[in-house]
Formats: C-alpha cells, structure tokens, sequence
C-alpha cells in the first residue's frame, strides 16, 4: 500500500522518530499550492545560512526559488526538532553527489545521533523525507505534458521495463514510466550515488532496500527508499 506523507504545516506537534530500522520513512510533503505559506516564507528565509541566501538569489526562475526555499528552510525546522537544535545554526553539508547531510560543528557532535534525511520536489510539491537509522532517498515527479519520456526511459530502465511500459495504453505510459523512475531516483538517493553506480545490493551489508511508493496529488508519482 502506498505512503500517504504528512501535510507540511502540521496541525499537531511531531518531536520524534521510529528509532526502529524496520520503521518505514517519516514522510512531509509541501505543497506550494496550499493557503497559508505565504506569511511562513519570511521566517524560512531567515533560517537559510549565508550559502543558502546566495544560491537562493542565484536561481533564476521564480519556481525554482520558492521550491528551494520551501524546502531548506522546512528541513531545517524538522531537523532542528528532531536534533533539539537552532534550525538557524544547524550546517548543512552535501555528499560527492549532492545528496545533503548534517556537518558537525567545529568538530562537535550533535548531542544526538542525527537522522537520515532527504528531500526532492517538482512542480508544485516538496518532499522530505526521515529515519533514525536507515539511509534514505525521496523522489517525487510533476506528470509535464509533453515530456519525452521514452528516450529517458530506454538509457536508464532495463529493456524488459521499458518493454512493459510502451505496452501499456498510452494514456499510462507517462504516470507508469514516472513510478518506475521515482523509484529507481530514490534508491540512487538512498545510496547517495550517481547513475553510474549500481543498484546490486552491497555485499558488506544485510539490508536490503526497501521501496515506497507514494499517495500524492493528482498528477504527480513518487517513491522513497531505505538501504
């Protein structure tokens, strides 16, 4: 059964994870559509670091701001409530490739092991997703009328799925095509690799990956992943 996440801003308090590695992702999603956000982006603004305010102003696109504010700055509420930390003052790091992480500070560990997190967006959702222990990957992705979605699909999905897909009506190629990538983005996220990294399970480690699809919106597909 698909996640369903939790509507950012909340109606009621959230302090805690599943300290459980068999717990399933803590999922949040934004929707930029929502009434009520307007009068929060100027506190999330203000939570943004000093590096953060400059790539904000480096984004071109209007769009592409707001999703990037939304999203740092919400992650930065969340993680300051679960770490019991100034969201303001937490140091954001990213991976070789660009999957982001908490930094320690000045060699100082938080007083707490720090979750696991991830976020990613599209159109007009935000998604952020959380564990306690588990490496996680969210993805999430808008169904844009028009995409070329076939030549995305026979680079990166297996030949026997990309088969299946151009099998099916044509109305569900897109939708159909889109869960298969959300899923695969999101293991690529959970791992915190690129595309040219392989999906074989590790041997050094027994977990294995679990996948999430997700209830979103109308016209939007996502999944998340634990490894």
């Amino acid at each position: 059964m698909p996640l369903q996440p939790r509507s950012w801003p909340p109606e009621g308090p959230w302090s805690a994870l599943d300290p459980s590695p068999e717990a399933p992702p803590a999922l949040w999603l934004i929707d930029r559509r929502q009434d009520g956000l307007s009068g929060r982006r100027p506190t999330l603004l203000g939570l943004l670091s000093a590096e953060e305010q400059a790539r904000l102003e480096r984004l071109r696109r209007a769009d592409d701001r707001d999703r990037f504010l939304l999203g740092r700055g919400v992650l930065r509420l969340l993680l300051g409530t679960l770490c019991g930390e100034d969201p303001a003052g937490l140091e954001l790091a990213t991976g070789p490739y660009g999957k982001p992480r908490l930094a320690d500070r000045d060699g100082a560990r938080l007083p707490i092991k720090p979750p696991e997190f991830n976020i990613a967006h599209s159109g007009d959702l935000v998604l952020l997703g959380f564990h306690a222990s588990r490496p996680v990957g969210v993805d999430v992705e808008w169904h844009r009328p028009g995409l070329a979605w076939a030549p995305i699909a026979r680079r990166c999905l297996a030949p026997d799925l990309c088969e299946s897909i151009e099998a099916q009506p044509a109305a569900a190629r897109l939708p159909v095509f889109l869960r298969h990538w959300c899923r695969l983005e999101a293991q690529l996220k959970a791992r915190g690799t690129g595309f040219g990294a392989s999906l074989e399970p590790n041997p050094s480690s027994s977990a294995e990956v679990v996948l999430h699809d997700l209830e979103l919106p109308q016209g939007y597909s996502g999944a998340a992943a634990l490894v």
